[in-house]
């Protein structure tokens, strides 16, 4: 029998939460690869890994669709049911910016100097593992209703969405050393790819600071 979003809900609020978030960290997952592609000028494996990451994309807003559709809209649960949509809102926004990573990368074939490389690497890993830390606080929500959103575990996901915060803050630092490198090369890259690439790192760090943002609105309603 076919599983649906009410059969979720009534075993848990954030089962389909949890269920969307994964398939997000499916297009995510992919964004490394495709800025390896990138670096080792590999259009076809770039070109894959693209399509690959809008169809993760797409099938997150599947589900994102369907959440909406279905939730009931009279069913009690111990979290509000706006507040449900607007986690589910913030966790979807996070595969549109790594669809807007890989459709701005497929516009123009930008240059990848090697003297930016190791500060961008740094970079992405940093914002790699804050979105990993949102998943991870995702996952835990099961156990937080378990534990009637009290006691122990409620400090521990506090604790890790404070952690969330301070990965993010990272992020920030070293997105604003790239940049400065990458506005200092003007000359070498050009007006335009230096432009170009300011949109593809805008779209890169969203990516943590929405999943900062999404662990900020659980922290909202753990204390409510």
């Amino acid at each position: 029998m076919k599983r649906t979003i009410f059969d979720l809900f009534a075993k848990s609020p954030f089962g389909p939460l949890q269920d969307h978030m994964r398939k997000v960290m499916d297009c995510v997952s992919l964004i490394p690869d495709l800025y390896r592609a990138m670096e080792d000028e590999d259009e076809n494996t770039f070109l894959k890994i693209a399509e690959q990451i809008k169809e993760a994309e797409h099938d997150a807003d599947k589900i994102k669709n369907e959440i909406r559709g279905d939730l009931p809209k009279t069913m009690f649960t111990p979290v509000d049911r706006d507040d449900l949509l607007e986690v589910l809102t913030l966790q979807d926004s996070i595969s549109d910016y790594a669809e807007d990573v890989a459709v701005l990368l497929s516009m123009k074939t930008l240059p990848f100097p090697a003297t930016i490389r190791n500060e961008f690497w740094k970079f992405l890993e940093q914002v790699m593992i804050t979105v990993k830390q949102y998943a991870t606080i995702n996952e835990e929500m099961d156990e937080l209703m378990e534990a009637s959103f009290g006691g122990a575990e409620v400090g521990k996901v506090e604790e890790m969405i404070n952690n969330l915060g301070r990965e993010e803050h990272k992020t920030d630092g070293l997105q604003y050393v790239l940049v400065r490198k990458l506005l200092s090369m003007e000359d070498e890259l050009g007006t335009l790819n230096v432009v170009m690439w300011m949109k593809v790192l805008e779209a890169t760090g969203n990516m943590a600071n929405r999943a900062e943002k999404v662990g900020n609105r659980i922290r909202l309603f753990l204390s409510k």
